[in-house]
Order: C-alpha cells, then structure tokens, then sequence
C-alpha cells in the first residue's frame, strides 16, 4: 500500500507542478490595455534611494541596449524614465540541425517610482521566417499573442502558443536581469530542463536575447566559469564567463543547419589578439567530430593576412551573424586588413574573450577553437578529375582542424 503511495505521489506530483507552471501563460497572462498589448512587471527596491535606482537601472539599460536597433532612446532623471527600443531573438526549438526562433522588437520603459523600478513592454511585433524566404512573416502582438489568438480553450494555440510564451518568458527573464543589477532576489522563470507548456510538438521555448557583448556596468555575468582542466568532451577545457549577452551551450547543441550557414549566411574567421588580429570571410567549412573531440573544419587561403595570424596562434573564433550584417560581411570578404583599419570600415564591434581571443558582439553565435592539426591541400590529393584540373594552377587553402572549445549563443 505505502508503494503504491509513493508511485501515485512520484507521478501526480510533478504533474501538478506542471499544470502550476503552464497557468502563467494561460488566461490573463498578456493584458490589453486600451486595444495594445502591455506586459507589466514592478521590482521593489526598499534599501535604495530614488536617483540610486535610476542610475543602476540606465547603466543595466546602457549595457544591454546598446547597439544601434537595440538602443536606450529617452532618459529623463527627474522624471524618472527610460524608454528602450529592443531587438530580441525568441527560441522555440534547436538541434544540430535545425533552428527555429522569431525576432521579436518592442518598446520598453523604466520607470522609477519611489522605491521600486515598473516595467512596461509594448508596441511588440513578430519577424518569422521558419522556411528561410526572402520576406519573413510578420504578427502584431495584438493580432497573435493575445487570449483570442493565442489560446485554445485552457491550452496554448500550437502556432501562436509558443510566441506567447517566449514573449512572457522574455520580460520574466528581464526582470531577473534588473533584479540581479538591483541587488534583489530573482523571481524562479521555468526553464527547458524543468518545465514544458501544452504546444503539441513544440519544445520548450526559451529567450535569447540579441546584444552587445561590451562588459556591462553593475550586471553579472550570464553564465559560470568552466575551470574543470580534466573536462569531458563537450565541455570547454579552457572555461571561462560567457561574454555579456551571451550563454554557453556544449558543441552537440550547436543550432542551425551547418549547410546553409556556410553556403549561404558565412561565417568569420578571427585569428590574433588584442596585440593584432584580423577577420576574414569565409563559405568552407565543416563541424565535425576527430580524434575523439568535438571539431570545426575551416581552410585559409595562405595569400590572406589572417592567414600569418592564423598560424601564429593557437586559438581563433568563428562567428555566424543574421542577414542584417549581410553588408558587413561582404566588406570583410572584399577588403585586406594589412594596409587598413578593417574593424572601422566593418562597423563591427570586437570582444575580447576570456581566453584572449578576438570575436565581434553582432554574432549571434561565436565558436571558439584550438588549433589541433593544420595541413596544405595538395592537388594530387583529388580523387574527383574536375577539381584537380581546376585547381592544379591555383594556390591551395591550407585546412586547419580545431577542437572546439567554446560555443556561446545569445
């Protein structure tokens, strides 16, 4: 009898948990006040004055928003406000093969009354593009995440469920955000690994926010430090905190399908330090698994100026960006960094990573490598008759095999 018990506990229990969990996102969850959507949360602050608060909360706002479409527009001190024009990727689900995320781009103002920082988000809109066309689709808030839209009797419609969810998910993890700047306790937001919503056939979603990895003022870092130096594979060898923005993942997580991202979207290879260091774009590549560790395959033409850092240097990154930074890296493809300041004319911003290499805060994903084996292609070494005839003439791109060390996603 005492078994069945337990079992019956074992089972139902969590089960409620669940059911507790999924009511967040269910009836009530998105208000509409005068015909928009306004997702509302308020943090008490008790033990710090007005104008304390006001200037952790616009230091919080600088560092997060602080690239061009994701900005902090207004800011009036005795008022007490701050308005944020923000630009985020909502992740539904990702495999090694696949991605699927929507940007969501909002409003949001801080406001400061008395001892407690409201936030309001609003004037939200959608950008999907689940099949890669040229034109995303794109939803209004008001039109798609509200309860006529968004909810199926007591579960989450299967299409516009899991943009509700992400969008409340987003302003709860931006609260904990301001609370850990504020010096609060955080308020717990379900994660991937603990809790699920009614989707059928949709994974847990999870908000990845995109933005500037400059170090943020009074914010702590996103992720832990890895310093296991025995660590397994999968794990980082070399650790080290995410970068702002950032959050780490192991390499048999890594989103997207590899295909498209070289072929289509490229890549940068970085190589060098803050002493001297170059990007370059680049279309070849593989993601592997060699010599019993997680790899990435690139080759390097050996008349590129990154090419000399490339080999003087242990580590480098590869960073994948969204087609908005389409012109950037058409720049770095076309422009030599030897005889030019190549980051200015990018408009890329650079970051230094723990390790001391060099990668750039627009990536929505940075790979950080360790040289493992290099070697020259050798025309001879063609087995297919076409290509050797087409490169027998040419300078050969030399292969470089990193292990992969580090993957940071936003």
């Amino acid at each position: 009898m005492v078994k069945k018990i337990l079992l019956f506990m074992f089972f139902i229990l969590p089960m409620g948990l669940l059911a507790q969990e999924e009511q967040k996102y269910l009836a009530g969850a998105v208000p509409v006040v005068d015909g928009k959507v306004v997702l509302e949360r308020k943090i008490s602050v008790p033990n710090l004055s007005r104008d304390q608060i006001f200037d952790i909360v616009l230091n919080w706002a600088n560092a997060r928003y602080n690239v061009e479409e994701k900005r902090v527009v207004y800011k009036d001190k005795e008022k007490g406000q701050i308005a944020v024009m923000g630009n985020e990727y909502i992740v539904f689900s990702s495999s090694f093969l696949s991605l699927d995320r929507a940007t969501i781009k909002y409003k949001l103002v801080l406001s400061i009354e008395g001892p407690a920082c409201r936030m309001e988000i609003s004037s939200i809109r959608y950008e999907y593009n689940v099949s890669y066309q040229d034109e995303p689709e794109v939803y209004l808030a008001e039109k798609w995440i509200t309860d006529e839209y968004a909810l199926n009797k007591d579960k989450l419609a299967r299409a516009s469920g899991k943009f509700r969810k992400g969008t409340i998910d987003l302003i709860d993890n931006l609260a904990n955000e301001l609370k850990d700047a504020l010096g609060t306790p955080r308020t717990a937001v379900p994660s991937a690994s603990t809790a699920s919503v009614s989707i059928p056939g949709v994974k847990e979603s999870t908000v990845a926010p995109v933005q500037s990895a400059v170090a943020p003022v009074m914010v702590p870092p996103v992720n832990g430090t890895v310093t296991d130096p025995a660590a397994k594979i999968g794990e980082s060898p070399i650790g080290g905190q995410a970068p702002a923005g950032y959050r780490s993942i192991t390499p048999d997580k890594i989103p997207g399908n590899i295909t498209k991202m070289m072929s289509e979207d490229w890549m940068l290879i970085t190589a060098g330090n803050s002493q001297a260091f170059n990007m370059m774009t680049a279309s070849w590549g593989a993601l592997g698994f060699v010599f019993d560790k997680p790899a990435f395959f690139c080759f390097i033409n050996p008349q590129r100026y990154t090419y000399p850092l490339m080999e003087k240097n242990d580590l480098y990154t590869l960073t994948f960006y969204t087609e908005a930074y389409r012109n950037a890296l058409q720049y770095c493809g076309s422009h030599s960094g030897a005889d030019e300041d190549k980051v200015k004319g990018s408009g890329l911003t650079p970051i230094t990573l723990p390790s001391g290499s060099k990668a750039f805060s627009e990536a929505w994903m940075i790979i950080e490598c360790r040289k493992i084996m290099s070697q020259p292609l050798n025309a001879d070494s063609f087995n297919d008759e076409t290509l050797r005839k087409e490169w027998s003439q040419k300078l050969l791109n030399k292969m470089f095999i990193g292990e992969i060390v580090n993957v940071w996603i936003k």
